[in-house]
């Protein structure tokens, strides 16, 4: 087949094969696109050929030293997108695949969080691969000048274009039937690429382009170059006997959707690795590589894409300087002033360095004697790199202690405080922003929130604070009487104070006063006492009073209780007629009329109850009553007898 004819082809073969309403879960077309090419002449033998050189290389491979660096081109097809957004578009897929690749991802703690107790015995692990976008020497025909992104509009057709071998192709165009992203299992190199769905590509929304969540965040293209670095799917062709040629990576039986964070899934024998970029997840739960498929795919870059990275240095502005980086560290200016410093080491790059400090060269990257502030560092190599940076150097906090604290003994206005400060140079202090004196001793103070600031002549600066209370020798007795009525509160406390200075005043939950401390009529539960004397000494406490009927209170009133309507109607509630006291009665006389006068019940003992009947039983009406009694036993004696009438209602 014709390399013109191939990308019509490839296209309506997956309209066909992923055409559907809607797409609901991510899905990739590497299994198809890797069909149709183990069906070209030739292409299936050489594929076999690569993949058994990389199988057996992959498991020995070391660390790489050095990074190999892939230039990208980016073609977009018929999207609609302006250059400055497409160009915006296609830098930030670069930043997501270099930090995904480089294990810099910002959720890659999601990773380091689960791993220890989902995944105990896999280790993720960064490559060495690195991604740029061309910048220099451009394809002839393009429109492209040096300096300008390796980015085209409407440029170039399908999934291949031979003007661009030597570059990793991102062609961006609209796949439609639920299909993100395809690419070959394992590129060439020769203009080929892989192929996202302009919704999903990168992680920037603008130009009347939305990239689409779940799969907003670059991952998609994450997971297409890792096919193109010939990393299959986790459950490769399908089935618990499926084999992806990746040690680390457990065999499962199909592929995980959504977003399974924190969980343990299990299809075949292992855990199921579904954080890895080559799962069909939720782009935020997709964050790692394991160590067996960083292995594999540098063995593949090196072994069959050797002219994309030995082609970097020339394509990519930024290549030769890739890899080099500064260790800046900063040392606080101490109290004594003028002693910061900043130390500059290279890391990479090619020697010797050229160091500048806030416009000052240096002969090599130590810069002592630096007070507080913020300096613009640069380090240059021999080969014109450069590595700028703020560098920060604070000013360290003085040693500041607070030596003693004496309060205010009963508002008498001696408090003190003594601040020191362990450092070699003088200093200065000065209480609630008042005025500087030379002493950290403070005296003459009442109760209250200090702060003490400290200040050398250098301007080293800080500060202490302290809250001084005012103590008292108040000494408080109390004497607390249960409530031991059953239908009043009898409840007493009885204050006194020794040592007070007259006069002394009492209160009691906030709003009672009394000026013996005698509280009395109390109901049960908590109540609070305060006191003061007029020395401005305090105390406070709270008391719980509780019932106690051991013995009833000779405060304890007799109250009787004569009940208004009753239901003699054997349902167990209410049914007769009774009367009831706090206190025993005698001399008790009951007398129950109708309302024509005439006496239905009567009795001389108070246990005694009417049922709503003797000789018959009444209906409902309105009855009278008339009731005499004197208060104690008969042996004690009592009150004098008393007499109360009323009415009632009889409820059948």
């Amino acid at each position: 087949m014709s390399r013109n004819l191939l990308p019509l082809f490839l296209g309506v073969l997956f309209a066909a094969l992923f055409a559907s309403p809607g797409r609901a879960q991510r899905t990739c077309g590497m299994d198809s696109v890797h069909a149709h090419l183990m069906g070209l002449a030739g292409y299936e033998e050489a594929f076999r050929e690569k993949v058994q050189a990389v199988n057996e290389a992959a498991g020995q491979r070391l660390d790489c030293d050095n990074p190999l660096i892939i230039p990208v081109a980016v073609h977009f097809q018929n999207t609609g997108i302006p250059l400055d957004c497409a160009i915006e578009m296609a830098l930030s897929q670069v930043e997501v695949l270099n930090q995904d690749f480089g294990a810099t991802n910002p959720d890659i703690t999601e990773w380091e969080d689960q791993q220890p107790t989902l995944w105990p015995g896999i280790q993720n692990q960064a490559s060495c691969i690195q991604f740029c976008l061309a910048t220099l020497n451009h394809p002839a025909g393009f429109g492209l000048q040096d300096g300008d992104y390796a980015v085209t509009l409407d440029a170039t057709n399908g999934d291949f274009d031979a003007d661009w071998a030597g570059y990793l192709n991102f062609f961006v165009r609209s796949l439609g039937g639920g299909v993100l992203g395809y690419s070959p299992l394992g590129g060439q190199g020769n203009g080929d690429g892989a192929t996202c769905d302009p919704a999903y590509f990168g992680a920037v929304s603008c130009g009347g382009n939305a990239v689409n969540p779940p799969y907003d965040m670059g991952r998609t293209m994450t997971h297409e170059i890792g096919h193109y670095l010939l990393l299959d799917h986790p459950w490769a062709n399908g089935g618990c006997g499926s084999n992806d040629f990746v040690g680390d990576t457990p065999v499962t039986d199909g592929p995980q959707f959504g977003c399974p964070s924190g969980q343990s899934i299990t299809t075949c024998v292992e855990p199921i690795l579904w954080p890895t970029y080559m799962e069909y997840c939720d782009d935020a739960c997709l964050f790692m590589f394991s160590a067996g498929q960083i292995a594999r795919m540098e063995t593949y870059v090196e072994q069959n894409l050797a002219p994309l990275w030995n082609g970097a240095a020339t394509v990519c502005q930024e290549a030769a300087c890739v890899g080099f980086d500064v260790d800046a560290v900063a040392v606080a200016e101490s109290c004594a002033g003028g002693d910061g410093q900043i130390a500059l080491t290279p890391d990479g790059g090619t020697a010797p360095y050229t160091f500048t400090l806030a416009g000052s060269a240096g002969a090599t990257g130590s810069f002592p004697g630096l007070t507080e502030g913020t300096y613009n560092a640069v380090v240059e190599d021999a080969a014109g790199c450069a590595w700028t940076e703020e560098v920060e150097v604070v000013r360290a906090a003085p040693a500041v202690a607070l030596e003693s604290v004496v309060n205010e003994y009963c508002s008498d206005a001696a408090g003190a405080i003594e601040v020191v400060v362990n450092e070699p140079t003088a200093f200065q202090y000065r209480l609630n922003g008042g005025p500087w004196q030379a002493s950290g001793v403070f005296e003459g103070l009442s109760a209250g929130s200090y702060t003490v600031e400290v200040e050398n002549a250098s301007g080293c600066a800080g500060e202490v604070a302290t809250t001084l209370v005012n103590e008292s020798d108040l000494a408080v007795a109390v004497t607390r009487r249960d409530i031991s009525c059953d239908w009043i509160d009898n409840g007493a406390l009885d204050v006194r104070v020794m040592n007070g200075a007259e006069p002394v005043t009492y209160l009691l939950d906030g709003t009672i006063t009394s000026e013996t401390g005698l509280f009395q009529g109390l109901a049960p539960g908590v109540h609070e006492v305060a006191i003061a004397d007029a020395a401005g000494c305090t105390f406070a406490s709270q008391y719980t009073l509780t019932y106690d009927y051991a013995s009833v209170g000779d405060d304890c009133p007799c109250m009787v209780y004569v009940p208004t309507a009753f239901t003699p109607n054997n349902d167990g509630h209410n049914d007769a007629f009774g009367v009831e006291a706090s206190c025993p009665l005698t001399n008790y006389h009951l007398r129950i009329f109708d309302r024509w006068g005439r006496v239905v019940f009567e009795s001389s003992d108070p246990m005694e109850v009417w049922v709503g009947g003797d000789t018959h039983w009444v209906q409902s009406d309105y009855f009278a009553y008339t009731l005499t009694y004197s208060w104690g036993t008969e042996e004690a004696g009592g009150a004098p007898a008393e007499g109360v009438s009323g009415t009632f209602v009889v409820i059948r």
